[in-house]
C-alpha cells in the first residue's frame, strides 16, 4: 500500500486498498470479465494511461487482480477481488437517488446494466409468481429466475424463459430502479410471454 490511513478499522484497512480514485470502477469493469490493459482504457475515458497502470500495479500487489498471458495479457479478479461485487452492489443501491434524473452529458456504457440490474433485483423478494424472464436491453441479455420468496439475477441469455422483456437499457434500469411502471404512455419495449410474470420480476 502506498498510503494509508493508519486506523485499526476494518473500512479505513478497505479504503487503504481500494479508496483511489478509478480503483472501484477498475474493479467494476473486471466483474464484467477479464479485460486487456487497451479494454479498460477505453472502457474508462478520462483515466490517464499512467495512473490506470499505477492503479492496476497496485491492485495486483494487493492480490485482489492478477494478469494473465503476459506483456499483453488480460487481467482478472482473484477471488478476494471478487469479493468486492457486494460492496459494489450496495454502493450501486445507495448511489441510485442520484440516477433519478437521468444521464444528461455523462457517458452510460450498456454493459454496466449487468452489474446494476443484479445489485438492485438479485436477493429476496415478496412471495408470487415462479419462472424465468430473459431481459434483452440492446446487446445486454440477462436472465432473472423467481423462485419463491428469491429472485436471482444471471448474467446470461435464458434457454428456458417464461417470458422475454426486450427494451433500451436505460428503460431498463429504470425499470429495475422502480422508477417507472412496465406499462406507460410512449413505451419503447415489448414483452413476449407471462406479461404478470415480467411485472414480479421488477416489482421491488
Amino acid at each position: 500500500m502506498a498510503r494509508t490511513y493508519g486506523q485499526f478499522c476494518a473500512l479505513a484497512r478497505s479504503l487503504d486498498h481500494v479508496g483511489d480514485r478509478w480503483t472501484l470502477l477498475i474493479v467494476r469493469e473486471l466483474l464484467l470479465g477479464p479485460a486487456r490493459y487497451a479494454s479498460l482504457l477505453e472502457a474508462l475515458p478520462g483515466v490517464p494511461t499512467n495512473l490506470l497502470a499505477d492503479r492496476l500495479r497496485q491492485l495486483q500487489a494487493d492480490q485482489l487482480v492478477r494478469k494473465r498471458g503476459g506483456r499483453n495479457g488480460r487481467y482478472e479478479l482473484t477471488d478476494l477481488g471478487r469479493g468486492l461485487e457486494g460492496p459494489i452492489a450496495a454502493f450501486i443501491r445507495w448511489g441510485a437517488v442520484w440516477m433519478i434524473p437521468g444521464p444528461a452529458d455523462d457517458r452510460f456504457d450498456s454493459r454496466w446494466l449487468a452489474l446494476a440490474v443484479r445489485a438492485l433485483l438479485d436477493g429476496p423478494c415478496s412471495p408470487g409468481r415462479t419462472g424465468v424472464v430473459e431481459l434483452r436491453a440492446g446487446d445486454q441479455h440477462l436472465t432473472i429466475t423467481l423462485r419463491g420468496r428469491r429472485r436471482r439475477v444471471e448474467l446470461r441469455s435464458a434457454d428456458d424463459a417464461d417470458a422475454c422483456l426486450e427494451t433500451d437499457p436505460l428503460t431498463a434500469l429504470a425499470l429495475a430502479g422502480g422508477r417507472r411502471a412496465l406499462r406507460s404512455p410512449g413505451d419503447d419495449l415489448r414483452v413476449e410471454g407471462d406479461e404478470a410474470l415480467v411485472e414480479a420480476a421488477f416489482r421491488s
